[in-house]
């Protein structure tokens, strides 16, 4: 059998706290400080509750809460991960890194 490694990729991630900021910035209507509603990276982003937000993937809606960290994938999409394995996953550039 054989092995196989997997390819290095650079990512964008932003935290909940951000997305509540970009939703917030985007001049959406707002309920309890945080957006209803409003678009990231090209996809509608719905206030499930005070600590959820509903991300549309390609394998459907998922939650994103404050245990999760949003990622942009190399294609665009967009995805929630939870802390520990983003953290078992990946680790931070400097401001300088270029990949």
């Amino acid at each position: 059998m054989a092995k196989y490694r997997k390819k290095p990729v650079v990512i964008d991630a932003i935290n909940f706290d951000e997305l509540v900021e970009i939703g917030r910035a985007s001049g959406a209507p707002l309920y309890d400080g945080m957006a209803w509603s409003f678009e990231y990276q090209g996809q509608p982003i719905t206030q499930e509750n005070d600590e959820c937000y509903l991300i549309p993937t390609s394998e459907g809606l998922m939650n994103f809460t404050p245990q999760d960290m949003l990622i942009t994938g190399v294609k665009g999409e967009i995805y929630p991960c939870k802390l520990d394995i983003f953290a078992a996953t990946y680790e931070e550039l400097d401001a300088n890194s270029h990949a």
